[in-house]
């Protein structure tokens, strides 16, 4: 076969079918680069669906004090996440027989009324706060295997494990991500009352003007910042699902 290059033109001395497939290939490759760009177009308006499991709820808590005086803020129930597993914070009794009665905060919690409980009353037992610390996943399954029976066995152990301590603790500001739990004390305005001061604990239905008004500013300063966090799951509000059955009975689930 001829050379295809001659000192006058690139082509000159090139057979035809070899020009053609010169000129397919280019136009093969200039689609396909069309429908590249075309597809990153697509793809880059999609957004992406993460799993990010249990939302973290919280409310808006009254606490009555011992003295009258009412005390406003926001607590969360405890940590929810990708393991469908909440770990509530909440109170106990400390009996003097040795027995710790716990009242984890979910949607059926009821501390308005202390002096209902007799032991309390009488003064042999003595309230405390619950800090959950549990870990934040589930311990790793113990597997065995009988040869001689040929059965398998798996053991799976939850382990809850819980801080006492004489101070509640509430929020009375909200952080940029809305979760209290995870902002600095700063951030969410962290405040401690002495349990030996509380009369009464009520997760509030109809919270004051105030209580709405900071939820709402907010999520006004959220929603700004939301596209720009990929994996955000916003904490969901006692008071606004409490009505919600649909919704309560799905959450209880994860307690």
């Amino acid at each position: 076969m001829a050379s295809c290059y001659t000192e006058s033109s690139v082509l000159t001395n090139c057979p035809t079918f070899l020009i053609l497939t010169v000129a397919n290939n280019t136009r093969k490759l200039t689609m396909r680069i069309f429908l590249f760009f075309i597809l990153m177009i697509f793809t880059s308006e999609k957004s992406v669906s993460y799993d990010l499991g249990a939302p973290e709820i919280q409310a808006v808590c009254k606490v009555t004090l011992n003295d009258g005086k009412t005390i406003e803020g926001f607590i969360t129930f405890g940590t929810g996440g990708y393991e469908y597993k909440y770990r509530p914070n909440g109170f106990c009794f400390k009996h003097d027989n040795g027995i710790k009665q716990l009242i984890l905060y979910d949607f059926k919690f009821n501390l308005s009324n202390l002096d209902s409980y007799a032991s309390y009353r009488n003064g042999t037992s003595k309230l405390y706060y619950v800090e959950n610390i549990s870990k934040s996943y589930q311990q790793k399954p113990k597997t065995e295997f009988d040869e001689e029976n040929s059965t398998l066995t798996i053991t799976k152990t939850d382990i809850e494990k819980y801080r006492l301590l004489e101070q509640m603790t509430i929020y009375k500001k909200l952080p940029l991500d809305l979760s209290v739990g995870y902002g600095s004390d700063e951030q969410n305005g962290k405040t401690t009352i002495g349990v030996n001061q509380i009369k009464s604990i009520e997760l509030l239905k109809k919270p004051s003007k105030r209580s709405l008004e900071i939820i709402k500013t907010a999520r006004n300063k959220q929603s700004e910042k939301e596209e720009e966090w990929i994996d955000y799951q916003a904490p969901v509000w006692y008071h606004e699902i409490i009505t919600d059955q649909e919704k309560i009975d799905y959450l209880s689930k994860f307690f």
